[in-house]
């Protein structure tokens, strides 16, 4: 059970005077195996997420499903692997799926997270959150 942090997890997530953004959380799998955990994106505590959307590739085989939500950086309880999105299956093609959940507030600094399970996955995936940073 591997952390793999995605390349963007290093980009700054900054709203300026229009507290309405988006963010974008992309990775590139290879092989990555069942109970991976992938780190997407870094949001700041107080931001209240809005909706989301993961976009896929045909990323494994038959089982294939991931699980999208959210690790909080300082290890408080609450964070919740499938708070956005269970099993989605990923197993049969490409595609995507929109958020379908009440909007959630951080409580703490969090990293958006994809969790693998189901099969061994490799190809692209990629996340876009809307949000509104409302401070702490």
């Amino acid at each position: 059970m591997a952390t793999i942090n995605a390349p963007t997890l290093q980009d700054v997530q900054y709203s300026g005077d229009c507290p309405a953004a988006y963010a974008h959380g992309q990775v590139e799998l290879s092989s990555a195996q069942i109970g991976d955990k992938v780190r997407l994106v870094k949001l700041y505590a107080g931001t209240k997420i809005y909706d989301m959307q993961a976009v896929f590739d045909d990323l494994g085989g038959a089982g294939a499903v991931l699980d999208i939500g959210f690790e909080y950086v300082n290890g408080e309880a609450g964070s919740t692997a499938n708070a956005f999105f269970n099993d989605i299956d990923v197993a049969t093609a490409a595609g995507s799926v929109r958020g379908a959940f009440a909007p959630v507030t951080l409580a703490y600094d969090a990293y958006i997270t994809a969790t693998v399970a189901g099969a061994a996955q490799t190809g692209t995936l990629d996340v876009i959150v809307s949000f509104e940073f409302k401070g702490k």
